[in-house]
């Protein structure tokens, strides 16, 4: 039996994750704060250390006695850099520290973004953060064996922003798109996501101080998607005629963030549409690099194996 230690267990992909590790007969350890689904996770037979790594509260318990780390704990969405900064950079670096400082530390496996490394460099505060949370990680690849996977948009049963925001707009019969021209993006269902961290946390290359790309692993289900394929096939998992298409330009979308951004300050929230997802909406495309997920497919074994029209099928009846 393999003793996991997980971060962000209760969101999204974590409660996949979890489900997916317990079926194998295997245990998990999460730090997580106090909350109902931190609760469910204990009513499920896991082990659960009240922390948090923006404070490091709970981390030396946590660490003790894990086979393997699979950190995916990230804030996606906030007002300002320096939130970003403070989970995704600063919390990322505690964990490694901690596990680096162990007699004989776990192997990591950090569960990453595409949006760290674009072309050119990160275009969003949470792709800086998500970069910087990376190099945190490579300081202590001479300690710390260290798996990095950059997956691309992922989707599922419970995912929270994309398919919440896309169903409505489908169903009407009209979708916006940010932006003139062709944008394609890499998806992935979030069980071909789980499928490859578990992998990573097995085998393949580690993070190198002499070579960059190794034990680097961007995922995807390998192809690419104009955002008219992605609505046609959630509008035929919805049983509705494919919507058209109604590009916006830049400006207005940027103008809509931060008007989405205002209304939402008032209502004490962050929306999922804000001025940072305007800035990410702003870059194309967001595909795996050229090389592909040959790399993954080589040394992890990694074989997504979920098309794009049964994924969305799974993920509108919760399979």
């Amino acid at each position: 039996m393999t003793r996991y230690l997980l971060t962000g267990a209760t969101g999204f992909v974590g409660r996949r994750l979890t489900r997916m590790i317990l079926a194998g007969g295997h245990s998990v350890t999460a730090l997580a704060r106090p909350s109902a689904r931190a609760q469910a996770l204990r009513a499920m037979g896991v082990t659960v250390i009240d922390g948090d790594l923006r404070t490091g509260a709970g981390l030396g318990d946590a660490v003790a006695g894990a086979d393997r780390v699979i950190h995916l704990a990230a804030l996606v969405k906030s007002r300002t850099a320096a939130d970003f900064r403070a989970v995704n950079h600063h919390g990322t670096a505690r964990l490694a520290g901690a596990l680096a400082a162990l007699d004989r530390p776990p192997r990591l496996v950090v569960c990453s973004s595409l949006a760290a490394a674009p072309a050119g460099g990160p275009v969003s505060h949470y792709g800086a953060s998500k970069l910087a949370g990376e190099q945190a990680v490579r300081e202590h690849a001479d300690r710390l064996q260290a798996v990095i996977l950059r997956p691309g948009i992922v989707y599922g049963p419970g995912e929270p922003a994309l398919l919440p925001a896309l169903i409505p707009m489908v169903r009407i019969g009209v979708v916006v798109k940010a932006g003139f021209g062709p944008r394609h993006h890499c998806l992935l269902h979030v069980d071909d996501l789980c499928a490859a961290l578990l992998a990573a946390a097995e085998r393949g290359a580690t993070l190198s101080g002499a070579d960059p790309s190794a034990g680097v692993y961007p995922v995807c289900d390998g192809n690419a998607y104009d955002w008219l394929d992605l609505c046609t096939a959630l509008a035929e998992a919805l049983g509705c005629r494919p919507p058209a298409v109604l590009p916006m330009p830049m400006g207005v979308v940027h103008g809509a963030a931060r008007v989405a951004e205002l209304v939402g300050r008032a209502c004490g929230r962050v929306p999922a549409f804000n001025a940072d997802k305007a800035r990410e909406m702003s870059h194309t495309p967001w595909v795996c690099p050229s090389a592909g997920i040959g790399a993954a497919a080589r040394e992890l074994g990694y074989a997504p194996s979920i098309p794009l029209h049964r994924g969305l099928a799974t993920a509108l009846t919760g399979g």
